[in-house]
């Protein structure tokens, strides 16, 4: 489990990578910053709709947007 500085620390650099082209590594960064929000208790359906099956998909801007309001939200440790 990450700590929460470096959790903030990734989701922020996670949203700016998102800008640009999505990589394999990319793709794994986000599923992993995700993941612990979730396990934290922090559930977003926009980050959900990252790849849903039932759900339309958000685009990477939407995607990439949100994360960096979550990460801006998170308050420091």
């Amino acid at each position: 489990m990450m700590s929460h500085d470096q959790l903030k620390a990734m989701a922020a650099a996670v949203a700016t990578e998102l800008h640009g082209t999505m990589t394999p590594e990319l793709r794994k960064k986000f599923i992993d910053v995700r993941a612990e929000l979730f396990q934290r208790g922090l559930y977003d359906p926009v980050l959900v709709r990252f790849d849903s099956a039932t759900v339309p998909h958000a685009t990477q801007e939407e995607i990439a947007a949100q994360l960096g309001t979550i990460a801006e939200s998170l308050p420091a440790s």
